[in-house]
């Protein structure tokens, strides 16, 4: 009798001691609380739990530590009249400082900065009213540059891998023409004056605004690399031509006061697959690009050869001269990477542009290019080959 007691007593420490358990699990768990904490472009998410609100008059500030590890700090938050205001603070798991910045009215509003694992700062920049705005430092890249109103602006300086420093301008600056162009238009809409600075083609201009129209920032990217690029002018006149007096002919595709490759820009997006970098004489130049095709030559060369032809013709828009016979035509972003073909077709006539890449007089010269995760050049592979 004694032993029956004695286990229904342990029977029941056991079970309070469950239930006990099981209680404190799921207070816990009801605590637990995903924060999504932005990084830029990019987004992490920690699961928290809000332990401290401090509050004095309108002002509080609150606290989150890790949920799987209560003794460290992950989140740090001000509010005003329940309003997110002031310092924002995240952490990493191992307690060192992962961004800080600034809100006003629940809005990023003033400087942020991202700190990677060694404490180091990696990007540095200003938000306004949540959009980026102003100059913005990305460290860890080695790309700096201006924003204005959530968009790249002006100069660019980006180190690029394979090649040294190189500028990248974006289009405010060398799409004056476009913009004069709807400036003139809307004062004057019966004037037929052209636009010297620079040839873009108006009838295509049909938002209501009569504004030029966005296109994704890979192509946007590569266009602004391509126009303003002093390699690829000497590449194309040398793979493009066998003596000065040819070469001299391809003076016509560049304005030297400018700075400017002339060419149009095919609205078509084409499958254009990944030869000839399959079959170059001699390895890869770019480093960066070899690996990534060495590591991945399937995924790249299904995406740059399986995609479906498409239209985009707010592309067409970026031309640098839409009547040139100098054409860059566009494969689908693969994987960060992209390949473009800069068709020659001279005395063009009403041709379409899918046509003209198909035509047996087209010549073609291809460019690999491969960006980094703010989606500027980081890598650039030309073809080897002579154009036949």
């Amino acid at each position: 009798m004694q032993m029956h007691n004695s286990i229904i007593t342990m029977l029941k420490k056991k079970i309070f001691f469950l239930t006990f358990t099981f209680i404190c699990f799921s207070m816990k768990a009801q605590n637990v609380v995903t924060e999504t904490i932005q990084i830029d472009t990019n987004f992490v998410t920690y699961d928290v739990i809000y332990t401290d609100t401090l509050t004095k008059g309108v002002f509080s500030k609150v606290i989150a530590v890790f949920a799987n590890d209560t003794s460290q700090i992950a989140i740090e938050k001000n509010y005003t009249s329940n309003y997110q205001n002031g310092l924002y603070k995240a952490y990493y798991p191992s307690g060192g400082l992962m961004v800080k910045t600034v809100y006003a009215n629940n809005k990023l509003n003033g400087e942020w900065t991202f700190y990677d694992k060694t404490g180091e700062v990696a990007i540095k920049g200003i938000y306004k009213e949540g959009i980026k705005h102003k100059y913005w430092a990305y460290r860890y890249l080695k790309c700096y540059g201006r924003y204005k109103n959530g968009k790249k602006s002006g100069r660019w300086k980006c180190l690029n891998t394979d090649g040294g420093k190189y500028i990248t301008k974006y289009p405010n600056l060398y799409l004056t023409g476009m913009f004069d162009f709807v400036r003139i238009r809307r004062n004057n809409p019966s004037t037929n004056d052209s636009i010297v600075s620079q040839p873009i083609n108006d009838s295509l201009i049909s938002d209501t605004n009569n504004q030029i129209q966005e296109i994704d920032t890979f192509y946007l990217s590569a266009i602004t690399y391509l126009a303003r690029n002093y390699y690829i002018r000497n590449r194309i006149k040398i793979q493009f031509t066998n003596t000065k007096k040819e070469r001299k002919y391809y003076d016509k595709y560049f304005d030297y006061k400018k700075d400017l490759f002339l060419f149009a820009v095919s609205p078509t997006i084409i499958p254009l697959g990944l030869p000839p970098f399959l079959t170059e004489p001699e390895k890869l130049t770019s480093d960066t690009i070899n690996t990534q095709l060495t590591a991945n030559i399937e995924q790249y060369k299904d995406g740059f050869s399986s995609h479906p032809v498409r239209t985009d013709l707010a592309l067409y828009q970026y031309s640098t001269q839409p009547n040139s016979d100098m054409i860059l035509y566009f494969s689908e972003v693969v994987d960060n990477m992209l390949r473009v073909d800069i068709v020659e077709f001279r005395n063009r006539n009403n041709e379409s542009f899918e046509d003209i890449y198909k035509h047996p007089n087209t010549r073609k010269y291809s460019v690999l290019i491969y960006f980094n995760q703010i989606k500027d050049v980081k890598a650039v592979e030309y073809q080897q080959k002579k154009v036949e």
